[in-house]
């Protein structure tokens, strides 16, 4: 019977441990194009997200709740007609990502499609290997994969119609801190 009570007592001990950890932010780094309710339009940073409204600050800073307080930059919900989201990096991201990918992916294609030279009857003959095919398709492929990755980057955004209704502050303020803390 002590033993059940103490499984009991240390799983309880575990989990209630467990509930009480906060989630731990990504370190990142919005940009914002914010269109307001006369129609004007500014660009910065999304330094935090409020109950009554969003910080926006014009110097790069990695997004923290804790600056929601910061009264001086807050940009009530009211007077929000239209807000963009993106990533800072995400077109060198995309590069990164896809001429990697298209380096290895052209590799593998250029490795695969390596046909021995025939060199009979032939006075002068060479066969560079599979080595070269496969260099050859990915530098190919890197340079395809750069160009995709940069369009893919360059269009990765979030748009949202705010209007100045709370609800639509709402659902942004939630994919927003989504995309920050993770699911």
């Amino acid at each position: 019977m002590k033993q059940i009570s103490f499984l009991v007592l240390t799983m309880l001990l575990v989990t209630s441990t467990y509930a009480q950890e906060q989630r731990k932010p990504r370190r990142i780094t919005l940009k914002l194009t914010l269109v307001d309710s006369i129609l004007r339009v500014e660009h910065g940073y999304l330094a935090a997200m409020a109950d009554s409204g969003l910080v926006m600050v014009k110097s790069p800073v990695m997004f923290d709740q804790q600056l929601s307080t910061t009264p001086s930059n807050l940009v009530p919900y009211q007077n929000i007609s239209m807000v963009t989201v993106r990533r800072k990096g995400s077109v060198g991201r995309g590069i990164l990502i896809g001429g990697l990918s298209g380096m290895f992916l052209g590799g593998v294609i250029g490795y695969i499609s390596y046909k021995p030279v025939n060199c009979e009857g032939a006075l002068f003959c060479l066969d560079f290997g599979p080595g070269y095919d496969a260099a050859a398709g990915a530098s190919l492929g890197s340079l395809a994969g750069v160009v995709i990755g940069g369009i893919i980057g360059s269009l990765a955004k979030k748009t949202w119609i705010i209007g100045g209704k709370r609800n639509r502050f709402d659902d942004m303020k939630s994919n927003v801190m989504d995309m920050t803390y993770g699911k």
